[in-house]
C-alpha cells in the first residue's frame, strides 16, 4: 500500500540500535559534546552559515577541525575547504580564540583555559545537483555533509547533534526526519551525520509517499521541478516502480537492518547523480516526468542506488568504513562495490517487471560490447581500474589525459564480470545457485564477523573474501579465473556464457550488438535462461 504523507515516520532512532551497540570506544580520548548548526540566512549569495560547538575540553590542547578532502561514494579528491570562508572561533566567555591553518583543510584552534570552542564559518554552495556537493538557491537547500561540515580530529566516533535553521516556510526532509517540523537531530557519530543528505525546500514543493516492504517503511520524497501538478498518474506510477525494485532487491540480499529507508529525488533540476547512504539515497535527474516515458526519470538510478544499501554501505571493502577523510582512498574492489551493483541495477529492471526482455537483452549486449571492444580494457584490470578511481571519479582534470585509451571504468568492467559469474554459477549448479549466493556468502563472511571498529558491525572485505565467496557458490576453485579476469586483462568468453542460457551474441559491424534466443535450446539451457531473466533459482 502506498501512503501519501506530509512528513514523518516511525522513530528512526530504533533503526540505529545495532549501531549504538558498538564495542567500547578506545580510552585514548575523552568524548566531547559536539553540536552543529546549519543555517541559510543568505540564499541569494549561496552561503550556508555553519556553527560547530565543542565542549567538554580538558587542559589546553588544541582543537583541530578537519574539512574532508573527499566524500564517500565519490572517490576523486574534492578539497571542499576551497569553499570555506569567514572562519572564526570564540571560547566559553565569548572572546575570540587564536587559530591557525595547519594545511589547506585543517584548522587548529587554541582554547587556552576555555572549556569550549565555538567555531563559525560559511560555505559557498552553488554547484549543479549531485551526490557530492551542496546547493543553496531560491528553489531549495540541498546538502551532502562532507562538503559542509568539519569534524573534530580524533573525535569522529563521538555522538553529535545537528540543528537546522531553515528559511521561513521551508520544510526539511532527510533519512533522519521522524516528525513534521523537526529541526533537531542526534547522530551516533560524525560518519552518520554526513551520511545523511538533506533537502530543505518551500512547504508544499515536496511530494512525500510511503510503502511497507518486509516490515520496513520506505519513504519516497520527490522535488519535481516540472509541470505542477506532474502528469496524471506519474506520481503513483513512480512510487509503485520504486516499490517493485525494493521487493526484488530485498529478495537478493534480504531486508536491510533498518526500520525506515528514504529515497530523496530531485527531478528536473540542473545536474544529475545518484549516491548511496546507509539509511537513504539521494538521486538527481535533469529530465522532468512525462506521460510518454517508458521509465520515469529517476527509476534506473533507484535500481542501482538501493542495491547499495547492502553492497558497499554494509558489505563494504575494507577501506570504506570507518573513513579517512584526510586523503583520497585507493582500494582495489570497486569492481564489486560498483560493478556488481551496476549489474544488479540493470537486471532489477527486468526482474522487477519494469523492462521487457528485448530491452534487457539490448542493454546486456551493449555492456558486453564495451567489455570486448573498449581500448582501455587491455590497459587496466578490474583491480587496477578500481584502484585508480580517485583519478577518474569526479576528479578535476587539470591536464589533458589519455583515459579513453588507458582506462576502462570499474562500473562496466565489474558489471561484465558479474554477468559472466551469474551465468557461470547457474551453469555449474543447474540453476540451483546464482551470483546471489556468492553475494550472501560474502555478506556472511564479513557482516557477521566480529566488530572491527566503531563503524557498523562486522568488518570490511578483501579480494580474497570475494574470490572465496564466488568459489563456494560455483562449487569450484575460481582462483585461476580471478587471476585472468580480475587481476588480468583477458577478455571473458561471453559466447560460452550466453550459450549456457541458449542465447547467442550477434556482433553487428554498425556497432549495435544484439542477443538473440536460439530456437533449439535444451531444457537445461531454458532453465538457466529463465533463471537469468527472473533472478530465480531451482531449489
Amino acid at each position: 500500500m502506498i501512503t501519501h504523507e506530509n512528513t514523518g515516520a516511525r522513530p528512526w532512532a530504533i533503526a540505529l540500535l545495532g549501531w549504538l551497540a558498538a564495542a567500547p570506544l578506545p580510552a585514548v580520548a575523552q568524548q566531547y559534546r559536539i553540536a552543529y548548526t546549519i543555517a541559510m540566512p543568505d540564499i541569494a549569495a549561496h552561503l550556508y552559515a555553519i556553527t560547530l560547538a565543542v565542549s567538554g575540553l580538558r587542559g589546553s590542547r588544541p582543537v583541530e577541525l578537519q574539512m574532508p578532502v573527499w566524500s564517500p561514494g565519490r572517490y576523486g579528491r574534492m578539497d571542499f575547504a576551497k569553499n570555506v570562508q569567514d572562519f572564526s572561533a570564540v571560547g566559553s566567555d565569548g572572546k575570540p580564540l587564536r587559530w591557525d591553518r595547519v594545511n589547506g583543510s585543517l584548522w587548529r584552534v587554541l582554547p587556552g583555559a576555555s572549556r569550549s570552542v565555538r567555531a563559525t564559518y560559511r560555505v559557498f554552495a552553488d554547484a549543479p545537483m549531485s551526490g557530492t556537493f551542496s546547493v543553496l538557491d531560491s528553489a531549495h537547500a540541498n546538502w551532502n555533509g562532507a562538503s559542509l561540515l568539519m569534524y573534530v580530529e580524533g573525535h569522529k566516533q563521538d555522538p553529535v547533534s545537528l540543528s537546522v535553521e531553515p528559511p521561513e516556510g521551508w520544510t526539511i526532509m532527510n533519512g533522519a526526519v521522524t516528525q513534521p517540523g523537526q529541526r533537531q537531530f542526534q547522530f551516533p557519530n560524525y560518519d552518520l551525520l554526513i551520511d545523511t543528505p538533506t533537502e530543505v525546500a518551500p512547504a508544499g514543493s515536496l511530494l512525500l509517499d510511503s510503502f511497507v516492504v518486509d516490515d520496513r517503511k520506505y519513504r519516497v520524497m520527490v522535488h519535481h521541478n516540472g509541470p505542477v501538478p506532474p502528469p496524471a498518474g506519474a506520481r503513483e506510477r513512480f512510487v509503485h516502480d520504486v516499490e517493485r525494485i525494493v521487493r526484488y532487491e530485498n529478495s537478493v540480499f534480504g531486508a536491510p537492518p533498518l526500520e525506515q529507508y528514504t529515497f530523496l529525488f530531485n527531478i528536473g533540476f540542473p545536474g544529475g547523480d545518484g549516491m548511496e547512504h546507509l539509511y537513504s539515497t539521494q538521486i538527481q535527474n535533469s529530465r522532468v516526468w512525462t506521460d510518454t516515458a517508458t521509465l520515469l526519470p529517476g527509476i534506473s538510478s533507484a535500481a542501482h542506488e538501493y542495491f547499495h544499501v547492502w553492497n558497499v554501505k554494509r558489505v563494504r571493502p575494507a577501506a570504506l568504513g570507518p573513513f579517512d577523510y584526510t586523503r583520497e582512498q585507493y582500494e582495489p574492489s570497486l569492481w564489486v562495490a560498483e560493478g556488481w551493483t551496476q549489474y544488479y541495477g540493470q537486471a532489477a529492471l527486468r526482474r522487477a517487471g519494469l523492462q521487457d526482455t528485448g530491452t534487457f537483452y539490448a542493454r546486456m549486449a551493449s555492456l558486453i560490447r564495451a567489455n570486448l571492444t573498449a581500448p582501455g580494457r587491455k590497459e587496466v584490470s578490474a583491480r587496477v581500474a578500481s584502484f585508480e578511481a580517485p583519478f577518474w571519479d569526479g576528479a578535476p582534470q587539470a591536464q589533458p589525459t589519455n583515459f579513453e585509451n588507458t582506462f576502462f571504468d570499474y562500473y562496466t568492467k565489474g558489471a561484465g564480470i558479474a554477468t559472466c559469474l551469474d551465468l557461470f554459477i547457474r551453469h555449474q549448479t543447474g540453476n540451483t545457485k546464482s551470483l546471489d549466493d556468492a553475494f550472501n556468502d560474502l555478506k556472511h563472511r564479513v557482516w557477521d564477523a566480529p566488530k572491527a571498529s566503531y563503524y557498523l558491525q562486522g568488518r570490511g572485505y578483501t579480494e580474497d573474501d570475494v574470490e572465496q565467496a564466488v568459489s563456494a557458490a560455483a562449487g569450484t576453485d575460481m582462483h585461476a579465473w580471478f587471476a585472468q579476469h580480475v587481476g588480468g586483462t583477458d577478455d571473458m568468453d561471453y559466447d560460452a556464457a550466453l550459450s549456457w542460457a541458449g542465447l547467442k551474441l550477434l556482433r553487428a559491424e554498425s556497432g549495435q550488438w544484439q542477443i538473440e534466443e536460439t530456437p533449439d535450446a535444451t531444457p537445461e539451457q531454458l532453465k538457466i535462461r529463465k533463471g537469468w531473466l527472473t533472478g530465480q533459482v531451482d531449489k
